[in-house]
């Protein structure tokens, strides 16, 4: 029987999808900020869920509280510290799409009226890390004269007491069960569940316990593709530097066709459109991007 398959980082998406809900993104800026005891609903206004560099998604969340505090949060599962410059391009983008919103003239003698930011990273993953705090200055530069620096606050405990501290236990859960059931969707079961009886995330898994599991069947579906459409265009480089060697070393157009034809196991019209291309200088091996249907060839 067919084993349904699960994304790999599908806890990633379950972040995005959590504090799009203003209950828990209230409880997460009530957490980094508990001297917030007023704050409502009403007073945070999401900016971003979605990554402006790539079109998948990825865990960067921005917030901006009461048009005076920006908070940039990113969930990571393995980690990097190149996660500061991210944060830098990101804080970048999200500025520059700020001043448009507010159409803000930077031009002007009078300052731009902008919120202050701050950064956190929210670790998930399985390495120990020492550090709390991480910045450009000493983790990047490892310059204490650098003139720009940008720190962010690292979060990688568990906590049931907070909603970023039940984040990342259901994050370990999941690991857990993933590692004994594979990515299947006992796994996914079995998360949630054990997960609502340590009282984690419990009314958010509760409400939500099919869309939890849908979006990482989703998320599955577009890893699927990503990953096929790697392993197609690792062999398309493969034929097509086989036959720039055959024309290096002169083999005729007749010989090349049929060296590819028996290294690749091809028909010869595949085989003999592959040459053509090559000889007529249409394809070769450096090329960065190549045509979705040059696959249906393979």
């Amino acid at each position: 029987m067919f084993e349904e398959k699960i994304f790999r980082n599908s806890k990633n998406s379950v972040f995005l999808d959590l504090f799009s809900i203003p209950e828990y993104l209230l409880q997460l800026v009530q957490t980094l900020h508990p001297e917030m005891t007023d704050l409502k609903e009403d007073d945070i206004e999401i900016l971003t869920l979605q990554s402006v560099f790539a079109v998948r998604a990825y865990n960067d969340l921005g917030v901006l509280v009461k048009n005076k505090l920006l908070i940039l949060v990113e969930a990571q599962t393995t980690w990097s510290i190149n996660i500061l410059i991210r944060i830098l391009l990101y804080l970048a983008s999200t500025y520059h799409d700020y001043i448009h919103d507010k159409n803000l003239n930077l031009y002007k003698e009078k300052k731009a009226e902008i919120p202050e930011p701050e950064f956190y990273v929210i670790y998930t993953g399985g390495k120990k890390i020492n550090k709390d705090f991480i910045s450009l200055r000493e983790d990047i530069f490892e310059n204490p004269d650098a003139k720009l620096d940008l720190i962010a606050r690292v979060i990688h405990a568990e906590n049931k007491k907070d909603i970023a501290g039940q984040y990342i236990i259901f994050c370990h859960v999941f690991d857990q069960q993933r590692k004994i059931y594979g990515n299947t969707k006992k796994a996914i079961e079995n998360t949630i569940r054990i997960c609502q009886n340590l009282d984690v995330l419990k009314k958010y898994l509760e409400s939500r316990k099919q869309e939890v599991t849908n979006i990482m069947f989703i998320l599955f579906d577009q890893e699927y593709n990503t990953k096929l459409y790697a392993k197609e265009y690792a062999k398309e480089q493969k034929i097509i530097l086989a036959v720039e060697m055959c024309k290096k070393f002169g083999l005729s157009i007749k010989d090349a066709i049929k060296e590819i034809v028996e290294k690749f196991h091809m028909t010869q019209e595949k085989a003999a459109k592959y040459v053509n291309d090559v000889w007529e200088n249409k394809l070769n091996s450096d090329d960065d991007v190549l045509d979705f249907s040059t696959f249906e060839r393979l």
